[in-house]
């Protein structure tokens, strides 16, 4: 990682079928995410049916995978931040690894009734 080397890592935030994320500390003293991909490594076998990262290749790794997922997702992350979408904010990545700011919040899935679903709808969409 090019700046803020994370010197500790936290607790498991997110678990999904694609990656692992934990809250982290970097040098500075400021909490991070990292979110580290682990595409097609035990649950996400189907990967090399539902993604272009192979290009016809028939030999891979999980960790390959990975690796090209991060930077697709990093490469991502920056050019909507870089336009003004609330995203975090993009720090850096290594090999299957991404490191973002922290945004204090809750996943969609805790919130059990919105107010006006409407509204956040659309906001969401602007």
């Amino acid at each position: 990682m090019k700046r803020g080397h994370i010197k500790s890592i936290g607790i498991k935030i997110g678990v999904g079928k694609e990656s692992d994320i934990y809250l982290c500390h970097n040098n500075e003293g400021e909490t991070v995410v990292v979110k580290f991909a682990r595409l097609g490594r035990t649950s996400f076998r189907t990967v090399k049916d539902n993604r272009d990262y192979l290009k016809g290749r028939s030999n891979y790794s999980w960790l390959y995978l990975s690796r090209i997922a991060s930077l697709k997702e990093f490469a991502f992350m920056k050019a909507l931040y870089n336009h003004g979408f609330p995203t975090p904010v993009p720090i850096d990545s290594s090999r299957h690894a991404i490191v973002m700011s922290h945004i204090k919040g809750y996943p969609l899935t805790q919130i059990k009734e919105l107010g006006h679903p409407k509204q956040v709808y659309e906001t969401l969409l602007e």
